[in-house]
Formats: structure tokens, C-alpha cells, sequence
């Protein structure tokens, strides 16, 4: 089954707030339709039009926008949208280009037979499905979304021959600023952005194809085939596609220190030994840092392998900037000193002050979360009046009297009773759960100040803030037990806990409570549908009921995944089982992600990227970071170095295995010894293995090839031309006016 003609069908919605009035909607309607935006569907419009308080939060206009194929055709050669395209070399038939309107030919009807790449690259990546193009085989439903979306993000309120319109009499009389003030040249704003920014329009968001994204489901849910990668590429964009390669990925690459930890699960408990004094369990710290070392140099391989058969292998800041600028960024026109045109530009000096006030906030708001969890430890009896003996003359810096009493024997917050340890856990999770949230906010408004040129960087930046914060609330209480407490049982159990309630938390709280909420939404529209004549059934109203579904969050999901990373590689010597552990959440989890996606929420705007952004750079930080804590939970935190060093220790009055004092340094020395070895070894593997494979490389150097060549041909075919011209004694440019001296008599006579 191939798409149906653009032109018959919706491909984006676009919702109106209460706050617009139909004549303003109608203004936007023929503003889009100047720039070949075509409303083909509409709910609520007509009767905002008879009525003009008609449109309200429980019946809103909802128009159904698309356009033309030669339009869409446009746009594409416009923002530089590759796609495989036939060649004159017979040697290499296909390769990946920039589409261009007038080689369309080039780009049409091209079978699956005909893309060939190199061997190598061939093998490596996964199988085309060619069930979400148009009948030409040109353009996805992802490119058809990602096209218009860009036509609508690229539309001013004024057109560029225009000083007014109705719509702009009309926007002034309501006092909107639809013009930059800050521009040299009058400057008009995306009309989409404005609409926003004043509350006229709250949703703008593809629409769904039944068919396909059923299919996603389908074949996502099968254990008897792999995830449809290019579908989901072809029909959501290169953000999903990569999040779920990305997890795909690190699932069964988890499958490998899960086995080598179960294994020593196995052995320990053959033995009687536990993860304290157990002699295999160092080792699996050590291969889960270089397995950590290889999967993160392998995934990048495989992103770029994917980004290129996708066409969005950038290898340059400039190329990943073509990607398109945000129409919320804001700068002074100059021109540019690569093309020469006129564009927007923001000095980085100024951007560099912004980071700095944001990092201040951002710190001052960790302060807080700090004071927050410390209280919770004091409630969980982590920081306890044993600690004050345990730690001799030295005060605890971290102990309140008045909290952690509450968690003594017989108090509330009893630490070891089973249910009442649990609440000060929830509370605490409850309240980070809120603090998580204002800070969500606050870090959007900080990073939209921030001025990003584009959406690529603007994730970035607002990645950096959030996972700062988010991962702080994950990790603060584990570094503590690790680094000051030295208590590799209070360890583990945190792990295990936070491990295990996190996975059914995740699965509650993104699938089960929102599914639940929307039965029940559904059940009283249908309910008050047949008990009121007036009331409309929200299944004649798809349109509506696409808008009213949840906005796809993309951060948690990712978020999840690299909170569970980290417990596998900064932690792996005290819970071996996690990797373990993690595979089988996975195959639950990732099903469940796409489940929530093609059920619960908007289909998400597609979008252009090269991999999985700043989060590869944050995985990389925690792969090297998981060297030290390692070694820490290896020599200080548990028994596991006395094993091997046992005249080193010494067991001390409250059962702790400690250092005797003539040899601290000595096992300091050596520990962070290994700590650099470990560290050099894997530097070293990096080293050796390439970032970007031979074969995407080759493809590339393919493309550089073919462009050389046909330049080549041109300016050879233009020399014997002007040699030509120059054997008749005359040049190229008198040749020309002699031919339009010769054709004009014969014009003047037609």
C-alpha cells in the first residue's frame, strides 16, 4: 500500500484556542493559502463561523492542513532534503543527494533493487520498507510532515511585497507585535509563532495514518521479527527512529555483562560468598567498563551508518546547521561570510553570559534538591546517631537530630520496619517528583532565552540542565553510600530498590495511569454523546480527538534509559545482576514506549538529526566515570581488595573492614593505579576502533567522487565549447547576441 496523493488528504492540524474568532480564522486561513497551505479538513469552523462564541475548550476549530506536491517538491530542493537518486555512472547507479526540482527524475521510481550500496554498508543496515511512500516512491509521510512544517515554520505574517494586510489591520487592532523591533529592516515574524505566542493557537502536530502506525505497533510487539527501524523512520522522523535503534541496541548489548553477572550470581551463591568478599565480582566491574567502552564506540558506528542511509549524515557544524533554524531564534541580519547572503546572527560572547547566569540558577537550585535528599537520608536512617560512634570525635555534617529520630526503632519512619521505611521513600520521591517539575520549567525559559539558531541545539542545551538535575536526584544517595558510608549493604539495597521501583513506576505512570485516564475520558464523552442531542461523539471528530491527546515527552524515555545505564556501569561491582536485569525490562519497556506512542499521545513533528544528540556525550561520561567508582566499591566500599590484599586490612570495632594505617597509602597508590590503567586500556580500544565505519566513509568519498567528475565533464565540455567558438572567430558572448538578433525578427513578427 502506497500513501494516497498529498493533496487528498491531511497531513498536519492545526488547533485554535477560545481566544480566536473566527474572523481571525479566517484571516490565517487565506494568509496560508497565499503560501500554498491548503485547509482540506476542518472541525468546529463552520460553526464558528455561524456563531462566533462557538469555539470554545470543548468544541475548538480544528483545521486539517497540506498542500501541493510541487510545492512540497519546492521546499524540499529549498531545505536540502537527501534521498537516493540514480547517477550517470554505471559503476555507482544510486547514491544519496540533495533533491533538486529540475533532476526529479533522478529521484522518482527508484526500487529497492536499485539501492546498492557497498558491500559493507549493505549488510550493516536494516531492510527498506517501502509501504509509507507516495506512488512515486519520493516522499514518506515523515518527509511530507517534515516539509510543511518547515513551509509553516518559513511563513511571515506579511508577505515579502506586502506593507498591511486584513491579517495584519487585524492583529494590530489587537495588539500584537508581529514585526522585530530590533531589526535595521522591517522584519516579520512566523505567523504560526505569533499565533502562539498570544494564545491563538495551542496544538500543531501531524496527523495520524491508522494503517501505518498500526503496522509499527504490530511488527514492533513481534518477537518472530527486529523493529521496523525504517518505517518508523519513514513515518515519525530521525528523533524516534534513533531513540528506538539506540534502545534496541543497548538491549541486547546488555546481554552481555547480564550473562558474565549471572554467571558470578551463580558461583557466589555455589560458594556461600556474597558480593562483599566474593573474588569474581571485581572482574565484572572491569568487563562491564570495557564492555561500556565498546558498545559506546560501536553505537556510534551504527548511528552513522543510519544517518546516512536516513540522509542525515553530517559530518560539519555548518551541514548540521542546514537543518534549519528555529522560528524562535532571534538575531542581527549581516551577511554571511560563507555565502554571502543575508541571515540572522547571534554573537556567541552574548550567549556565553547567558550560560553562565543559567549555570548559576541551575546551581543554586541543586543546593536546594541537596537539602532535600540529605533530609530524606536522615528519614530512611542512612544518617543515623550510630553514625556519630562510627565516625568517632568527628561530627556527621549530614545528621539532624530531629529527622533522623523519626527513623529509630518504634518511630514513623521505623528504617526497619517493612512498610514504614517505605513512606519517607515516597515522600522523598514525591517531592523531588515536584521539584523536577518546576525545574523543568524554569530550564525551558532559561534555554529559550539562551537564543539557539537551532532545534538541535536548543534539545541539547535544555538535555545539559535537565539531566543534570534529574540525574543528581538518581545517583546523590548511591555516591554517598559509596564514598562517605563506605557500606556496600546499604549499597545494594538502595540499587536494588531504586532498580526495581523504577521499572514499575515507569511502566505505572507512562502507560497504565494514562491509558486508564483516557478510558475514562472517552467513556463520559460517549456517555454525555447519547444523553445530549447537541453533544458530538469524539469519534466523528478525529481531528479533535488527535489534539486532545497527550504531547509525546521523548526526554523521559531517554532519561530512563540512561538513569538504568548508569546503574549498570557506575555500579557494577555492587549489583552484577542489573545488566541482567535490564534486558528484560527492556523487551517490556521499549514495546511499552511504542504501545504509549501510537495510543496515548500526539504524533510527534519529525524531525532532522544525525544521532541521539547530547545524550551520547552524557553515556560517554558515565563510561569513564564508571572506572573510579568502581575501583572505589573494589578497595573501600566493600571487602572485595582484602580478597587480594588481606594484610592491608584490618576489621574494626563496628565490623567494618578498613586500612591498616602503614599501608593507606600503598592500596591508595595502587587503586588509582588500576583506576589509570583501566582508564589508558580503554582509551587505547577507542583509539583503535573508528568512529565512522570504512563503508559510510566510502559512500561518502562515492558522492565527493561523482560531484568531482560531473564538474569536470562541465568545465571541460564549456573549454571545447570556447575553443569551438574561437576556431569561428568570434566569443562565446558575441555568438549569443547574434543568435538573439536572429530570433528576434521572428518574435516581433508572432
Amino acid at each position: 500500500m502506497v500513501l494516497p496523493a498529498v493533496e487528498s488528504n491531511p497531513i498536519l492540524l492545526l488547533r485554535f484556542t477560545p481566544n480566536a474568532k473566527w474572523n481571525l480564522i479566517e484571516k490565517v486561513i487565506n494568509r496560508l493559502a497565499q503560501a500554498g497551505i491548503v485547509v482540506i479538513e476542518s472541525e468546529g469552523y463552520e460553526d464558528a463561523k455561524d456563531d462566533d462564541t462557538f469555539n470554545t475548550v470543548e468544541n475548538p476549530v480544528v483545521l486539517g492542513l497540506t498542500s501541493s506536491q510541487d510545492a512540497l517538491e519546492n521546499e524540499a530542493e529549498l531545505v536540502k532534503l537527501v534521498k537516493p537518486s540514480r547517477t550517470q555512472n554505471v559503476q555507482i547507479p544510486i547514491c544519496m543527494q540533495h533533491f533538486t526540482v529540475e533532476a526529479r527524475h533522478e529521484f522518482v521510481n527508484i526500487d529497492d533493487s536499485d539501492v546498492c550500496f557497498n558491500e559493507g554498508l549493505a549488510t550493516n543496515l536494516p531492510k527498506t520498507d517501502r509501504s509509507d511512500y507516495d506512488s512515486e516512491g519520493l516522499f514518506t509521510s515523515g518527509d511530507r510532515a517534515l516539509l510543511l512544517l518547515s513551509m509553516l515554520n518559513a511563513l511571515p505574517v506579511l508577505a515579502q511585497e506586502e506593507d498591511a494586510s486584513d491579517l495584519s489591520r487585524l492583529l494590530d487592532s489587537l495588539n500584537v507585535m508581529y514585526c522585530d523591533v530590533k531589526s535595521a529592516q522591517r522584519h516579520c515574524k512566523n505567523l504560526v509563532q505569533v499565533l502562539k505566542n498570544y494564545g491563538f493557537v495551542d496544538v500543531i502536530c501531524p496527523v495520524h495514518i491508522e494503517h501505518l502506525k498500526e503496522k509499527i505497533l504490530k511488527e514492533t510487539a513481534s518477537l518472530k521479527t527486529g523493529m521496523p527501524f525504517n518505517l518508523i523512520q519513514n513515518y515519525y522522523g530521525d528523533g524516534v527512529a534513533f531513540f528506538f535503534a539506540w534502545m534496541d541496541f543497548m538491549t541486547k548489548w546488555f546481554m552481555i555483562p547480564g550473562l558474565l553477572g549471572l554467571a558470578v550470581y551463580f558461583i557466589r551463591r555455589a560458594r556461600g560468598d556474597t558480593v562483599d568478599n566474593c573474588d569474581f565480582t571485581p572482574f565484572v566491574g572491569l568487563a562491564t567498563f570495557f564492555w561500556a567502552v565498546l558498545a559506546d564506540r560501536c553505537w556510534e558506528r551504527r548511528e552513522a551508518r543510519l544517518a546516512f542511509l536516513w540522509g542525515s549524515f553530517a559530518s560539519t557544524h555548518r551541514e548540521r546547521a542546514s537543518f534549519g533554524q528555529r522560528p524562535e531564534f532571534e538575531g542581527e541580519e549581516r551577511k554571511s561570510p560563507v555565502t554571502g547572503r543575508t541571515e540572522k546572527y547571534y554573537p556567541p560572547t552574548k550567549r556565553l553570559l547567558k550560560y553562565a547566569i543559567s549555570a548559576f540558577v541551575t546551581v543554586i537550585l541543586l543546593l536546594g534538591a541537596t537539602f532535600v535528599m540529605v533530609i530524606g537520608m536522615n528519614l530512611q536512617g542512612y544518617i543515623s546517631s550510630e553514625d556519630l560512634q562510627q565516625w568517632g570525635e568527628e561530627k556527621h555534617p549530614l545528621y539532624f537530630p530531629f529527622f533522623s529520630r523519626l527513623a529509630e526503632e518504634g518511630a514513623i519512619f521505623d528504617a526497619q520496619s517493612a512498610w514504614k521505611s517505605l513512606i519517607p521513600v515516597v515522600l522523598r520521591a514525591l517531592f523531588v517528583m515536584q521539584l523536577n517539575n518546576k525545574y523543568r520549567g524554569i530550564a525551558e525559559k532559561l534555554t529559550e532565552w539562551e537564543n539557539h539558531e537551532t532545534a538541535a541545539d536548543f534539545d541539547n542545551s535544555i538535555i545539559c540542565k535537565r539531566v543534570l538535575f534529574e540525574a543528581f536526584d538518581s545517583y546523590i544517595v548511591l555516591f554517598y553510600l559509596v564514598i562517605y558510608e563506605r557500606n556496600i549493604h546499604l549499597v545494594r539495597l538502595e540499587l536494588v530498590g531504586a532498580f526495581n521501583v523504577d521499572t514499575f513506576r515507569r511502566i505505572l505512570i507512562e502507560c497504565v495511569i494514562p491509558w486508564l485516564s483516557h478510558r475514562v475520558k472517552d467513556k463520559k464523552e460517549r456517555k454525555s454523546a447519547k444523553k445530549n442531542d447537541n453533544a458530538v461523539d469524539p469519534a466523528s471528530k478525529p481531528l479533535t480527538h488527535q489534539a486532545d491527546l497527550d504531547d509525546y515527552e521523548q526526554f523521559d524515555d531517554y532519561l530512563e534509559m540512561l538513569v538504568q545505564f548508569g546503574y549498570v556501569t557506575l555500579f557494577a561491582s555492587a549489583f552484577p545482576l542489573a545488566s541482567f536485569i535490564a534486558v528484560i525490562a527492556n523487551l517490556v519497556e521499549y514495546r511499552a514506549d511504542m504501545w504509549k506512542l501510537t495510543r496515548l499521545t500526539k504524533r510527534p513533528c519529525p524531525s532532522r538529526l544525525t544521532g541521539i544528540g547530547m545524550w551520547k556525550q552524557i553515556i560517554q561520561v558515565f563510561v569513564w566515570t564508571s572506572a573510579l567508582t568502581n575501583c572505589i566499591i573494589f578497595a573501600f566500599t566493600s571487602s572485595q581488595m582484602r580478597q587480594w590484599l588481606p594484610d592491608n586490612y584490618t576489621t574494626d570495632e563496628y565490623g567494618r573492614s578498613v586500612l591498616v594505617p602503614h599501608s593507606a597509602d600503598e592500596t591508595v597508590l595502587i587503586v588509582f593505579a588500576i583506576e589509570h590503567i583501566i582508564l589508558l586500556t580503554g582509551l587505547l580500544v577507542r583509539q583503535f576502533i573508528d568512529q565512522i565505519p570504512e563503508d559510510v566513509n566510502d559512500e561518502v568519498d562515492r558522492v565527493k567522487w561523482l560531484h568531482e567528475t560531473y564538474a569536470q565533464k562541465a568545465r571541460l565540455k564549456m573549454q571545447l565549447s570556447i575553443s569551438k567558438f574561437r576556431m569561428h572567430g568570434c566569443s562565446p558572448n558575441e555568438k549569443l547576441q547574434a543568435k538573439s538578433k536572429k530570433v528576434a525578427p521572428e518574435d516581433s513578427m508572432k
